[in-house]
């Protein structure tokens, strides 16, 4: 039953988890954000541009992008988009792959790719995710897509011009109209 190369058996039920996209895409969202200490992250956004990650965070001037993927097929044919085939045009300073425990193996990532492992989920607790394999840093990426991203999110929070800072500067209609 043992396919050589996969490590298809999981350690209590013999075989991969059975785990959502969707699913993937939260523990994703909350890896970022308590795991790797992101002080903004996304998921799952459509923007103009022409990646469009399934989660990814920023801390301290860094990107972390996480893709996830249910099934063996998903993974494979992400390997076909444009960004992939060349890593400097993707997004992300460190980049990973987010699968069900035993999925994939770490030799047949992307070159520089990191895994994260999503574990079995025991009764009332969250899955566990472990990391695989540490992703190295992407010095050449395409930042212009990254600050898009950024530009287009914030956009759609719709935040408005609230606050002012009262100054010798500012119009009297502005002043009256927010007074």
């Amino acid at each position: 039953m043992a396919m050589v190369g996969r490590r298809n058996f999981h350690k209590y039920t013999g075989e991969t988890p059975e785990i959502s996209h969707k699913e993937l895409v939260d523990r994703a969202f909350m890896y970022l954000r308590f795991s790797m200490m992101c002080s903004v992250v996304f998921k799952e956004r459509i923007t103009s541009t022409s990646e469009n990650p399934d989660a990814i965070g920023f801390r301290s001037g860094f990107s972390y992008l996480i893709e996830c993927k249910a099934s063996r097929a998903d993974f494979f044919g992400d390997k076909k988009k444009y960004f992939r085939r060349k890593p400097e045009s993707g997004m992300g300073c460190k980049r990973y792959f987010m699968c069900p425990v035993g999925m994939v193996e770490p030799d047949e990532l992307p070159s520089g790719w990191g895994l994260l492992e999503v574990h079995e989920k025991p009764p009332k607790q969250n899955r566990r995710v472990t990391k695989a394999k540490e992703s190295v840093s992407f010095p050449e990426r395409n930042l212009q897509s990254e600050v898009s991203y950024l530009v287009s999110a914030i956009r759609r929070i719709n935040i408005s011009m609230a606050v002012f800072v009262e100054s010798d500067v500012m119009p009297e209609s502005v002043k009256e109209k927010y007074s």
